[in-house]
């Protein structure tokens, strides 16, 4: 494969600030881009990611296509793109319906609903198959920050306590009453969504200043940040604390960041919360 010039560097799933604009078609007809993954090489990115259509990638490929016993496409990253990775979570969610249960994959939107959710692992004991039905599709974070970053918000239904904290912070932050579901729903679509692709929004406090559960993208890496201190995001969970003085922009959408500042407190991995300074 011949390229014209050299991909920029990009983080493990691409970062929308950056994306190579050198086109590539592979063998099998697929299209897309390629990017550099640090010193870690390089990734071929669809040229449909982060858009509410299907993946082409070998884990959108029916069950009995997959010879190998890949996760399924499920785990939501803080770009807000669902891949198929084995990284454990704190919470599950939804954005609808977005599979097919005879195959256990995508369809072809990435979301049939504003309301995108963040769910308990454990409600009343309750078990459900993993793509299994026609309710929801179950989704999977690593914790409460990147579900928010992603554009999720809590759950009124499993957790009302929570979301019900989230909707009086959002109210407090914007100086009136707290919102009914469906309004924060609309506004989170518009803050989360740059014609159908993450939007990245500008940081105008420093780095330091931001509160603990926001999200950042800094040199294509995405970070949470937490005790002062900036935690890099990878699939394998969060790895040690570094620190970032500067960030090219907010994964967190601006409205839930602001609730966050208003008092929400966002749950995060234990990784961090147990040992900040690892």
């Amino acid at each position: 494969m011949a390229l014209s010039e050299p991909p920029p560097r990009e983080s493990r799933y691409g970062s929308p600030l950056k994306l190579s604009k050198v086109d590539w078609a592979a063998g099998d007809g697929r299209r897309g881009k390629l990017c550099q993954i640090g010193s870690r090489g390089t990734l071929l990115i669809s040229e449909n990611v982060r858009t509410n259509r299907q993946s082409t990638s070998a884990e959108a490929l029916p069950a009995r296509i997959r010879r190998d016993r890949r996760p399924l496409q499920n785990r939501v990253t803080p770009f807000g793109d669902v891949v198929a990775i084995s990284q454990r979570g704190l919470y599950t969610g939804n954005r609808g319906i977005i599979h097919d249960p005879a195959t256990k994959t995508l369809l072809g939107r990435r979301w049939t609903t504003k309301a995108w959710l963040v769910c308990v692992l454990d409600y009343k004991g309750r078990r459900r198959e993993l793509m299994g039905g026609r309710s929801w599709t179950e989704l999977f974070f690593l914790d409460e920050a990147v579900a928010l970053a992603a554009g999720h918000r809590p759950c009124f239904f499993c957790r009302r306590a929570d979301a019900q904290a989230f909707r009086a912070a959002w109210g407090e932050a914007k100086g009136g009453q707290a919102p009914l579901a469906p309004e924060i729903d609309a506004i989170l679509h518009e803050e989360r969504l740059d014609r159908g692709r993450k939007r990245i929004h500008a940081i105008l406090d420093p780095v330091a200043a931001l509160p603990d559960g926001a999200v950042i993208v800094a040199a294509g890496e995405v970070y949470t940040i937490a005790h002062g201190r900036a935690f890099l995001w990878s699939e394998q969970g969060y790895q040690t604390a570094r620190q970032i003085r500067r960030a090219d922009g907010l994964l967190t959408p601006p409205s839930t960041l602001r609730a966050i500042r208003a008092g929400y407190r966002p749950v995060l991995h234990p990784d961090i919360e147990d040992n900040p300074h690892f």
